[in-house]
């Protein structure tokens, strides 16, 4: 699996510069990638050095200035623009690499709304869980971006969980609306979460 894997080589990565440790932000990418819809996530995994380098380039790119609130519109944005991708015929790398800059995206936006501590982070990704998808989960990405608001002071575990679930809400948008079956979000409610993603020691 995916997750299993980055959890396994990336924690000993180098983080460049930015709020998230980079590897606890490389794992937030494969727990989402591992609960994208099924077709998806076969791109996504046969695709994986090209997520991570989304999920790379966008964390070394200065793109940790401006709020929550501006970090939520670049990654609806960049949902809206993988979408029209797909549609277009985009090679599947590439769309994936776009994944990348934008579950970075949601991420920051989670940390930023929080105030998080970063160091905290990699320990609340042994506890992660997904939260499950709305009653709309084919919204707009701008509202799907916005369904997680967190607390100032949140603890880093419901940070790390924000930034999965709406990254993985966020990819169920972007296949769905490029014509992808995306049928998967009937099998984690919202209303029945949460959903842990692996056992803590």
């Amino acid at each position: 699996m995916l997750a299993s894997l980055a959890f396994a080589l990336l924690l000993a990565a180098p983080a460049p510069p930015g709020s998230w440790p980079l590897p606890a932000e490389l794992l937030v990418g494969a727990d989402a990638a591992a609960l994208a819809p099924p077709d998806l996530k076969r791109q996504l995994v046969k695709h994986r050095d090209r997520l991570m380098a989304g999920i790379r380039d966008a964390a070394a790119s200065g793109s940790g200035g401006g709020d929550a609130a501006t970090h939520r519109a670049a990654a609806a944005a960049l949902a809206r623009k993988a979408a029209g991708a797909i549609r277009g015929r985009t090679p599947l790398d590439e769309v994936a690499y776009l994944a990348g800059r934008m579950i970075h995206e949601a991420a920051e936006a989670a940390r930023l709304a929080s105030g998080a501590d970063a160091g905290e982070l990699t320990r609340a990704s042994r506890r992660a869980r997904f939260l499950g998808y709305t009653a709309r989960p084919f919204a707009d990405p701008e509202v799907l971006a916005a369904s997680l608001p967190l607390a100032p002071a949140a603890a880093p575990a419901a940070v790390y969980d924000a930034a999965v679930t709406t990254s993985t809400r966020l990819l169920a948008w972007v296949w769905k609306s490029a014509g992808g079956d995306a049928s998967i979000v009937g099998k984690y409610p919202e209303s029945d979460g949460p959903y842990p993603l692996r056992d803590s020691p």
